[in-house]
Order: structure tokens, then C-alpha cells, then sequence
């Protein structure tokens, strides 16, 4: 049976730069490969120990900066790469804004791209 996504909102397939720091010190690059305004999907082909739960700090490297503090909600290691997907639970208002504008223009784009076709 098909199960309905419980995501409130939005994510877009998108292709970012991004670091991690982990609690533990451990400071590695990733590629975003979704996001929304509440999370993301990364993946990193580092092999570093992450576990459901554990709070990361992010770098997102778009047009401008943006950090936040990230909950791991899942871990999906294979071959060479590790993917995890993670809730955003700490963001400076200023970040906020920037995500939510940078989303809302990528949106418009690909709506624009759809359109247009």
C-alpha cells in the first residue's frame, strides 16, 4: 500500500555544497541533494559513523551562506556513499530568510523551466 509523505513541506531536488561538524569534532563535506524549508537530503562518501538522532551542525553553501543546526532523521549507508536525511531544529532568523527566498526563487524557476518547455 502506498504510504503518504508526512512532510509539511515542499522538498526540490537541488544539487549543493555543504559541510557538517558532528558533536564529536568531526568536520566533513557533503552534497545536498534535496531540501525544504524544514530539512534536507545529504550524502557524503566519507566514512563517518552517523546514527539516527544525533545533532549536526551545517554549513549550506548556495548564493549566500546558511547554518544550522540539524536532527539525523535516517542513515542509508551503500557501497562508497552515505545519504541521511535531517530536520532543521536551530536557525538564526537571518538564515531563515535567506533559505526561504532561495527556495521560493528555485521553485519559481523550475515552475517557470516546466512552463516554458
Amino acid at each position: 500500500m502506498y504510504e503518504k509523505d508526512k512532510r509539511y513541506y515542499t522538498r526540490y531536488k537541488i544539487r549543493l555544497e555543504g559541510k557538517v561538524a558532528t558533536e564529536k569534532g568531526q568536520v566533513f563535506p557533503v552534497e545536498i541533494l534535496d531540501l525544504s524549508i524544514e530539512g534536507a537530503r545529504l550524502k557524503t562518501d566519507r566514512d563517518i559513523p552517523l546514527y539516527e538522532g544525533d545533532i549536526i551542525n551545517l554549513l549550506i553553501k548556495w548564493k549566500s551562506s546558511i547554518k544550522c543546526k540539524a536532527e539525523i532523521r535516517w542513515v542509508k549507508t551503500e557501497r562508497f556513499n552515505t545519504e541521511f536525511g535531517v530536520k532543521f531544529i536551530e536557525m538564526p532568523m537571518k538564515d531563515r530568510e535567506t533559505l526561504t527566498s532561495l527556495i521560493s526563487e528555485h521553485a519559481l524557476t523550475n515552475l517557470l523551466d516546466t512552463y516554458l518547455r
